[in-house]
């Protein structure tokens, strides 16, 4: 019999992703899902229900660009209570009053808060906004939201993409030596052959337990193609090949 301990992945939409362990729902850059998932993933109704019968609900918006926050995670306070918001800084300037009221916490790079058992930590970006480190015990948990080696080489003098290079690995040295089980990052094919630049460069960093490529839109085959191209480090990458598709990651005993 198999008691380790378990969480279950539900990949959203592009950086979107749900997360349950033990008592808590964890949902990171809600963007959109589908209607209607395949049989073995989770669609919208069901992370509706989802969020009914959790204990404690944590939604995290890593910015404010708009592949990343939807304003209509707010109407998900009304389905539970006790629902906690944690964005980035950057959000609050980006939607209305009413939504103000709903209890958010924001975050800026360096920030920490302690709530209901979790502890989450953000981290600066490359980009706008965050990246998150949710440690809930025994199981941690990077989204980085849009912190990447952002290498568009047909875009970009030598200069920039040296000045881009440097940007992304001095940001990565400040979460040196934390313990990440779960990493979800950004493999973005529209980085052309360098698409794999920051991923394999958090892999070697980390050697996470698991990691989830994301900021692909609908263009899955390429975590496929990350995942075979990473191979040889030993660290599992997990293919993706639909909206709401469900992954069970196990805690071994080291990872605890």
């Amino acid at each position: 019999m198999d008691n380790r301990a378990k969480a279950v992945i539900y990949y959203l939409f592009h950086s979107g992703f749900a997360v349950e362990y033990k008592d808590y729902l964890l949902i990171f850059d809600y963007y959109r899902m589908p209607d209607n998932a395949a049989l073995d993933g989770l669609a919208e109704k069901e992370l509706i229900n989802k969020i009914v019968e959790a204990k404690h609900v944590f939604v995290f918006v890593s910015h404010s660009h708009y592949d990343h926050f939807n304003p209509k995670v707010f109407d998900w306070k009304r389905y539970n209570s006790s629902l906690t918001y944690i964005l980035s800084s950057d959000v609050k300037d980006a939607f209305s009053q009413a939504e103000k009221e709903a209890a958010c916490l924001y975050l800026s790079p360096g920030d920490f808060i302690e709530k209901n058992g979790i502890l989450v930590r953000a981290y600066g970006s490359t980009d706008l906004g965050v990246s998150f480190l949710v440690e809930t015990g025994d199981l941690s948990i990077f989204h980085a939201g849009d912190l990447n080696w952002w290498h568009w080489a047909d875009e970009s003098t030598e200069q920039e993409l040296m000045e881009e290079e440097k940007k992304f690995k001095d940001e990565v040295k400040k979460i040196e030596g934390k313990k990440i089980d779960v990493m979800f990052f950004p493999v973005d094919p529209r980085l052309g052959e360098h698409y794999w630049l920051g991923g394999a460069y958090m892999l070697e960093k980390f050697r996470p337990a698991l990691f989830v490529p994301m900021h692909f839109g609908e263009n899955n085959y390429i975590t496929e193609r990350f995942a075979d191209k990473m191979m040889h480090l030993g660290v599992p990458v997990l293919k993706i090949e639909h909206q709401g598709q469900r992954y069970e990651f196990a805690l071994s005993s080291k990872n605890r």
